[in-house]
């Protein structure tokens, strides 16, 4: 059955009703969930699996039945490894029925069917006693919940009631106790994601600086967190204005609240500065002694303005008008009856996600065209797409089968994902922020579109072919693109690589723009030994109807040995 569904398109600014298969969020919900990140996570794991173990034996050793509650349980692996540390039964919990259903089956493949009960229902709603989901409370809380916040995916409400109506009084708990730690910091770099610098320009008339106006100044920003990776924030990128100090911490073993809760701490100053950043991160104890802990450390620690308001801040008020619509309804009676002869404009936009939903702006330029003067001068007058083959440090595994995680078969879960992604997903690239996640360049960037701003957006498609041969040895998980615009001939700004990779093919990426990145599904099996060397063969395509760009990219032996499409199995 198919259904119609209403999609925004970033790239052309309209509404598009598509025709869908009536499961498609399902496979989309799959296929992003990254639920394989998690296994491919050897500290994890193995300091899950140590927690268990310690806690199972410590029940043990009262004489009592180690019987374990594990809420969140994905793919049953904590479950299982319960089991095999001993434990007497597990009531593993997942609200989420595709993945209950993958961990009904990795269960029973790995022969615990007798002693691992899935529950698919949210933990608030499971039932203790006769009948019930559970038929008494557990001694063993084990859990998964936590996100980049530790306590921001539910953790607190779950473990509140879990005390309350799932577990015994002073049971053991894997994880045992959860610290958030917090350190000020001053950066330029940081600073700037949130605030506004002035910017200086050249003109004629000398230098002009361009200020923000204070109620900018004075706006503290949206009250949440910046989820970033900090191992990739270099120490040179901030000054250090005081200690690393815990600023609370949850004991997971007694009852929990999730009611809002104050915690304040007074950071003696170590330097001068402004504390601009407050850098914090959290760890996890497995067991009460703390012997055993999980850490998120970095390495070095182991009101929306309006427009005129910049204007009024220049007093360019009076040389600026805002016309409030949008561009394919603007008429010469907004233009006070004048044609255009310089279109200028930053093409970034809020609903993109992908590099050439930027394209917008194109789109944007062929809807004013009746306007512009003879001979206008649009900037950037063009844009160019980029490509380049790499070997990414960690990012592959999110696309990666795991197989077996810590001696237990997850087969069944890796072909739920990998039957998700083959729905459509496999064959689409992905945003990424590159700059979080290290790579090598296995071949030179190559461009392989062109875009000229200068004429409309063209009725017919423009597409490219072409092979790139890897120039360095390495696993080839997948190609970067990205955008490059044109503002002249001789001058360029890049929304990915900032300059050529180093010896070793180390990049260094735009850290304010995603780059888009598309898995060569061939190569993220970490099982399958690396090849000699390749050559990578494109077909890329962009669809001004659409906006849409599709691509298909194939590996092959540079000697001419059977091709692989890296788009399918």
């Amino acid at each position: 059955m198919k259904v119609f569904c209403g999609r925004a398109n970033p790239t052309t600014g309209s509404v598009e009703w598509l025709e869908e298969d009536e499961h498609y969020d399902y496979h989309q919900e799959i296929a992003r969930s990254s639920y394989a990140d998690m296994l491919h996570d050897k500290d994890r794991n193995m300091k899950y699996y140590q927690g268990i173990r310690a806690a199972v034996s410590r029940v043990k050793d009262k004489g009592q039945k180690a019987l374990v509650l594990d809420i969140g349980t994905g793919t049953g692996l904590l479950s299982m490894m319960a089991v095999t540390a001993g434990a007497d039964f597990c009531y593993a919990i997942e609200v989420f029925k595709p993945m209950a259903d993958a961990a009904v089956k990795i269960v029973e493949k790995n022969g615990f069917s007798d002693k691992i009960k899935i529950i698919n229902k949210h933990s608030t709603e499971v039932t203790i006693g006769p009948g019930g989901d559970m038929p008494c409370r557990a001694n063993i809380l084990i859990t998964e919940l936590f996100d980049t916040e530790l306590i921001g995916e539910g953790a607190l409400p779950s473990y509140e009631h879990a005390h309350r109506h799932l577990v015994q009084e002073n049971c053991e708990a894997v994880p045992h106790r959860a610290t958030v730690y917090a350190q000020l910091v001053e950066s330029r770099r940081m600073w700037s994601w949130n605030k506004l610098f002035p910017v200086r320009v050249q003109t004629s008339l000398g230098e002009q600086v361009i200020v923000p106006p204070l109620e900018l100044e004075r706006c503290p920003g949206a009250p949440s967190v910046y989820d970033i990776q900090l191992n990739q924030v270099s120490p040179t990128d901030f000054t250090v204005l005081s200690d690393v100090l815990p600023m609370f911490s949850v004991d997971f073993s007694k009852q929990v609240s999730s009611s809002t809760a104050s915690h304040s701490r007074q950071f003696e100053p170590l330097a001068s500065g402004q504390a601009q950043v407050v850098l914090s991160w959290w760890d996890i104890e497995m067991d009460p002694e703390g012997k055993i802990k999980c850490t998120m450390a970095p390495f070095w620690a182991h009101s929306d303005p309006e427009e005129l308001q910049i204007f009024k801040a220049n007093h360019l008020e009076d040389k600026i008008n805002i016309i409030e619509k949008r561009p394919e309804l603007l008429t010469p009676a907004d233009l006070e009856g004048k044609k255009v002869s310089l279109l200028l404009g930053e093409p970034f936009f809020t609903t993109s996600l992908l590099p050439w939903h930027n394209l917008y702006f194109w789109y944007v330029r062929t809807a004013v065209d009746r306007h512009l003067a003879p001979g206008a001068v649009v900037m950037p007058q063009a844009a160019s797409l980029h490509m380049m083959v790499v070997e990414f440090r960690d990012l592959w595994r999110i696309r990666s089968p795991c197989g077996d995680c810590e001696g237990f078969n997850v087969h069944i879960m890796d072909d739920m994902i990998k039957h998700a992604l083959d729905f459509r997903e496999s064959k689409e690239a992905e945003p990424h922020p590159l700059w979080e996640y290290p790579c090598r360049s296995l071949s030179e960037p190559q461009q392989i579109l062109t875009f000229d701003f200068r004429q409309p957006v063209p009725p017919q498609a423009i597409c490219a072919e072409g092979a790139i041969e890897l120039r360095r040895p390495g696993r080839s998980h997948g190609a970067v693109l990205w955008m490059e615009y044109h503002l002249t001939p001789d001058s360029m700004v890049s929304t990915g690589l900032l300059k050529p990779a180093e010896d070793k093919g180390y990049c260094c990426w735009n850290p304010h723009c995603k780059q888009a990145v598309y898995f060569f599904n061939t190569t993220l099996d970490p099982r399958v030994p690396p090849g000699g060397p390749q050559t990578v063969t494109y077909t890329v395509e962009f669809h001004p109807h659409t906006g849409d760009v599709t691509m298909d990219f194939t590996l092959s032996a540079v000697t001419g040995a059977h091709a692989s499409p890296s788009g399918r199995p």
